[in-house]
């Protein structure tokens, strides 16, 4: 059995049971959530995730060998990323930060284009903190970036 399918099959064997336990606790709606809403959200993603895990096909595995070092350096660029975002997040603000950690991610972990990773970035960026503090009303770090009067 390769890793994959081993952490699908992880995935799947602890979501199952934190999916049972949240509906107990009431899924509610989403206009008015209950305790067990975003546990029964998260769980079922994690076993659609681990259900993908399992079935997809077994990659070949000669060009698995040839990527592992550029695998690990991706994690490690992954990790230091987020490292910055905790580190940076006061300090920097949320648009910024955000923004930043995203085109690190998509640059060089995923490999795109310049033009594409700032053009994501920007708007993922933009697009959250609109969601966040306008349609969900949390308080986010605004940081160095002048914001108009009212953020």
């Amino acid at each position: 059995m390769n890793v994959e399918r081993f952490l699908g099959l992880t995935s799947v064997a602890i979501a199952t049971p934190v999916a049972i336990a949240a509906w107990r606790f009431g899924v509610g709606s989403p206009q008015s959530p209950g305790a067990g809403f975003w546990p029964l959200a998260i769980a079922l993603v994690m076993l659609g995730l681990g259900f993908i895990l399992v079935l997809r096909p077994h990659p070949n595995e000669a060009s698995a060998e040839d990527e592992g070092a550029s695998r690990w350096e991706k994690l490690g660029i992954s990790l230091a990323s987020l490292l910055f975002y905790v580190a940076l997040l006061e300090a920097l603000g949320y648009l910024l930060t955000t923004a930043l950690t995203l085109l690190v991610q998509l640059r060089w972990v995923e490999d795109r284009s310049w033009r594409s990773s700032v053009l994501i970035a920007v708007l993922v960026a933009v697009l959250s903190l609109l969601l966040f503090k306008v349609l969900l009303k949390v308080s986010l770090p605004l940081g160095v970036l002048p914001l108009p009067a009212g953020w």
